[in-house]
């Protein structure tokens, strides 16, 4: 079951979601290992990504 749920959005436009092309995802997040290795990804991400995180417990 997902403990978190995050959203990323791109700060300048950039196409984030793969399907619609817009700018801004939402991904299911399964432990705290997925979520550290998730933000740490989204800091080096180009497109200059916010996470931000909503916790499902």
């Amino acid at each position: 079951m997902a403990k978190y749920v995050v959203t990323a959005t791109s700060r300048t436009g950039q196409k984030v979601n793969t399907v619609t092309g817009g700018p801004s995802d939402e991904k299911a997040i399964y432990s705290t290992k997925e979520l550290r290795e998730f933000k740490a990804a989204a800091a080096a991400d180009p497109r200059g990504l916010d996470v931000t995180v909503r916790p499902l417990d």
